[in-house]
């Protein structure tokens, strides 16, 4: 009874020991890829061969700690029996999302911090992990993406560039002089501090709808300023119109009464 006990105590402490060995093997691990990677990667790069070593190291140790307890691993396997099938087809689902992730690490569409659009949702990258991606959308709210439906997606990534274009539509009355209405707008373009001077800007008429001739202003800004140079532009073009009596009319609908019998 004693041998067995102490047979077990040193089984126990086996495991114990393989268990913290392969803690300070993953350590090690992350450190030297830390220093090779920190300046020749991107973070999520950093991040998806950190989490991929690690599952590596603890999947070794406890495999020798199988091995420590005398059991084979290919006999749990074995043993689940009917379950067997239903893991095969969960392992397929995460084998295809891994790939799918090194697909997206290498074709680098987006990175962590980016904004993104993909499937209806519109928001900044959190992380980008073996199996899948996650995103804060700006309302606040957490998405968890599967790798495979990202790489399959379409992607608008709106901060991969630094500048980005408005483009917004104006509408003049009929009555309205359009070279007058394009030369106010493009004096206010000139002295707008979010309005780049190159790319240049292009005020053209667009098209002569039902109650107005549209007019398409296409300005470019920087893209962290988005929102703010978006108000301060069509506030500004709105207001100088005004100053210069250029109306923006309302739509109208034309009805004739035939007073005939």
């Amino acid at each position: 009874m004693k041998e067995k006990l102490i047979f077990i105590g040193l089984k126990v402490l086996y495991v114990l020991v393989a268990w913290i060995v392969a803690l300070v093997i993953n350590k090690v691990f992350q450190k030297l890829l830390v220093k090779n990677l920190t300046k020749k990667s991107e973070v999520h790069t950093q991040k998806l061969v950190s989490k991929l070593t690690a599952y590596s190291v603890y999947l070794v140790g406890i495999i020798v700690i199988f091995s420590i307890m005398g059991i084979r691993p290919e006999t749990i396997i074995t043993s689940l029996g009917l379950f067997s099938v239903a893991i095969g087809f969960a392992a397929q689902t995460s084998l295809s999302n891994v790939i799918s992730g090194f697909f997206i690490l290498f074709e680098k569409p987006f990175k962590i911090g980016d904004a993104i659009e993909i499937n209806g949702y519109v928001g900044e990258v959190l992380s980008v992990d073996l199996m899948s991606i996650t995103m804060r959308t700006f309302e606040n709210v957490l998405v968890r993406i599967p790798n495979e439906t990202v790489l399959k997606a379409s992607i608008k990534n709106y901060t991969r560039f630094d500048i980005r274009r408005l483009d917004i539509t104006v509408g003049i009355s009929y009555g309205a002089d359009i070279d007058k209405a394009k030369t106010v707008i493009e004096r206010f373009l000139d002295s707008n501090p979010h309005v780049l001077k190159e790319p240049s800007y292009i005020v053209m008429t667009k098209e002569l709808a039902d109650s107005s001739v549209n007019l398409r202003i296409l300005a470019w800004i920087d893209r962290r300023e988005y929102f703010t140079a978006y108000d301060s532009i069509v506030t500004g073009i709105k207001e100088a119109l005004d100053r210069e009596g250029i109306e923006i009319p309302f739509p109208q609908v034309v009805v004739h009464i035939d007073n005939e019998k």
